[in-house]
């Protein structure tokens, strides 16, 4: 099969690799790459799908480091969101989650994942003591293309300027050249060069998630880094920053119907006490296409769906619909595509709604004040009243993004949680369960920075 792949940011890159490692030699990819098409490039922050994405493709974890300029990450840490501030990760044993109760015993009890973890103690014999990472958008673009160009995928540079359409699909694209596949991938960000051409409908989110623009500027290196991205809530939407080796990459996304960018700017420079340059500006949407896969033409990224950064959902997103897009392209007809569309609608719905919670909070701005709530997450937190999420709840796909583990971190970082209620299941549980929920987290001498493990890991 002949497939052509239109942009060649992390998405299309991403998508390339994933379909080759399934069908290799049955398969014949070419990404057509365009000048006109640019990476944002402040930095970058994975989910826990990008370690499996690793090893579907056989990355390897120190290169993976070293060439893509990364840090650790061990989730999200959320100041000024709820009553205290908060460390959302799900980087634990696996074995933890035999028994869901675990998390209140370990977590909520005894905050075992606090602010500090990680920070300032790795051990050096940990060859990967995260699932996650933060990049340099950059250097994961050149990385990503040498693995794409090791394994006899070809990259062109080239700007499609037609797109002719038959009763499959697309016939063929063209821009300076002619290019003719059995099945066209469409990874060309908001413009969507290719998905446009055809019946679609934009999904608006923006009822629930009210930022829709950004502003995005770096900040200098620092001594030792944090293992997480900080996600800050400001007056009219959050500051992220994220560090990368050499710099750190940030910025303010806000809602352009209560501040401009110039009052962003101005918030920003006054909570940081220092001049800030300003490298991006970005209006959108929140929300996804209805149909992101019609005919011979797929859409992933931010060609498909994008909903705001704040649990960097937009690589996360695009690695569970390439899997799909690997598991359902051969011989696929009608009903595999409408299966399709109506999987990554319920993992948009679960985005969605996952990150409509974070804005459950006590603050006094109008943007906070006026947040608006979807009833399928009213509900949800309805029936968490009285015990804590399990995976049950969340069984509308195996790829949905976000989990029972997931809701009750921030959950409890909100303070959502009863805990009267929630100590009333727990103990129930007979001693042995509540026993086999405990995890020792053993002391050592030999603990390093962050940064110290990272540089060890780039001179090896």
């Amino acid at each position: 099969m002949k497939i052509t792949i239109v942009g060649a940011g992390t998405a299309g890159l991403v998508t390339a690799l994933i379909l080759e490692s399934k069908y290799q030699e049955n398969i014949n990819i070419k990404i057509i790459k365009s000048k006109d098409i640019d990476i944002i490039g402040v930095g970058e922050g994975s989910t826990e799908h990008w370690i499996d994405f690793m090893g579907w493709c056989g990355l390897d974890y120190n290169e993976v480091i070293r060439e893509c300029n990364c840090t650790l990450k061990s989730g999200i840490y959320f100041k000024g969101w709820g009553k205290k501030d908060y460390l959302h990760t799900v980087h634990f044993d696996k074995k933890f989650g035999q028994e869901h109760l675990g998390y209140f015993d370990y977590v909520v009890n005894n905050g075992v994942f606090g602010k500090d973890y990680l920070s300032k103690k790795i051990n050096p014999e940990d060859k990967t003591p995260v699932n996650q990472f933060h990049f340099d958008t950059f250097k994961l673009n050149e990385y990503l293309q040498k693995k794409c160009m090791e394994r006899g995928i070809i990259i062109e540079e080239d700007t499609i300027k037609q797109v002719k359409l038959n009763k499959d699909g697309i016939d063929f694209i063209k821009g300076n050249k002619k290019y003719k596949s059995d099945f066209y991938i469409d990874c060309t960000g908001f413009r969507r060069v290719l998905i446009s051409n055809f019946k679609n409908r934009w999904i608006d989110f923006s009822k629930y998630l009210k930022v829709n623009s950004a502003i995005v500027f770096p900040t200098k290196d620092l001594n030792n880094y944090n293992p997480y991205t900080t996600a800050t809530a400001m007056s009219s939407g959050w500051m992220f920053n994220i560090p990368v080796w050499g710099r750190h990459g940030n910025g303010y996304i806000y809602d352009s119907n209560i501040i401009n960018e110039t009052q962003a700017q101005e918030e920003v420079e006054k909570k940081l006490k220092h001049k800030i340059e300003v490298r991006k500006q970005i209006k959108f949407t929140p929300g996804y296409l209805d149909k992101s896969w019609i005919k011979n033409c797929f859409a992933v990224g931010l060609s498909a769906n994008f909903v705001e950064p704040l649990e960097a959902s937009s690589i996360g997103t695009s690695i569970q619909s390439a899997y799909l897009l690997s598991h359902y392209l051969s011989n696929y007809n009608q009903k595999t595509i409408d299966r399709y569309n109506e999987t990554i609608e319920k993992i948009m719905l679960n985005i969605r709604d996952f990150i409509s919670m974070h804005y459950i909070t006590n603050r006094k701005e109008k943007f906070w004040r006026e947040q608006t709530f979807p009833d399928s997450l009213k509900d949800r937190l309805e029936l968490f009243k009285t015990r804590l999420p399990i995976r049950e709840d969340f069984n509308d796909t195996q790829y949905l993004l976000f989990r029972d583990p997931h809701y009750i971190v921030v959950m409890h970082g909100l303070g959502l949680i009863n805990i009267k209620n929630i100590k009333k299941q727990y103990n129930m549980l007979a001693s042995q369960l509540k026993q086999r929920s405990r995890i020792k987290y053993k002391n050592t001498k030999n603990f390093i920075t962050h940064k110290e493990w990272l540089t060890r890991v780039r001179h090896t």
